[in-house]
């Protein structure tokens, strides 16, 4: 049987894929249209490990603010409000509320 590694060289040298990377992208991008719930995941920890802000997470995860606050607040994790207010300004114009 073979391996994962052999399956995505397989894939290159087929010329499928310029590179492992791409094959490997375009598996995430096909495994969160069939379990969008690992968005939320990802934004979590993302969020959680101070990759992104509040704002950006919640667009990761394709959820509002208030709905990607409430997940933090079931899981315990403490919300830190930042980000600059042209980060806040783009977002509230783009819900029409600017």
């Amino acid at each position: 049987m073979a391996s994962v590694e052999d399956e995505l060289d397989s894939l290159v040298r087929a010329d499928v894929y310029r590179s492992k990377e791409d094959v490997i992208s375009d598996a995430v991008r096909a495994l969160l249209t069939l379990k969008p719930g690992l968005r939320i995941e990802i934004a979590v920890d993302l969020y959680r490990n101070g990759k992104v802000t509040l704002w950006k997470a919640a667009d990761i995860a394709s959820l509002s603010l208030e709905e990607f606050k409430d997940i933090l607040a079931s899981k315990s994790i403490k919300i830190e409000v930042s980000g600059s207010g042209e980060e806040s300004r783009t977002r509230l114009a783009r819900i029409g509320l600017l």
